[in-house]
């Protein structure tokens, strides 16, 4: 009968540490977590000062984002890269990729399948060749240049 009791208070303290040690490490996790995610928070908003987003959605939930990444020294372009991603898809599908001085872009649904992307530069220096159709969403572009009050920066 002693070696009964032996044995399962034995088997109970077993388990009364195996709970508490899943406990601790749950509690632990956690906080490294909390701490993970705020630093991931502080990192986002301390390290895309020169980073501007413009989104637009359509009515199906498809989504366009635009953004703009300056480089922080008068003498290199802004980086401009326009994104779509169709609804219930994971994955964003680059439209165009632009550098130049100074932009100022624009963008418009004009129905769920039709989308319009105006792109003012004061100078642009390159551009990827844009993608017009993305399934049934058919995509067009305005591209202007020498716009004097973006034009800070373009070269001679």
């Amino acid at each position: 009968m002693t070696e009964i009791l032996r044995f399962r208070s034995g088997i109970v303290l077993k388990r009364i540490l195996l709970i508490t040690g899943l406990l601790g490490s749950g509690f632990g996790v956690f906080y490294v977590a909390r701490f993970i995610a705020a630093l991931a928070a502080f990192g986002s908003i301390v390290g895309s000062s020169n980073i501007s987003e413009d989104r637009s959605t359509n009515g199906r939930g498809d989504q366009v984002s635009a953004s703009t990444e300056a480089s922080g020294r008068w003498q290199d372009p802004d980086k401009t890269v326009i994104r779509l991603r169709p609804d219930h898809h994971w994955s964003w599908i680059t439209l165009v990729e632009t550098e130049s001085f100074g932009v100022r872009e624009k963008l418009n649904w004009i129905n769920d399948d039709a989308l319009d992307i105006t792109l003012g530069f004061g100078c642009l220096t390159h551009t990827t060749p844009p993608v017009e159709t993305v399934g049934s969403i058919r995509i067009s572009y305005h591209l202007s240049d020498g716009d004097k009050a973006l034009a800070k920066g373009c070269p001679d």
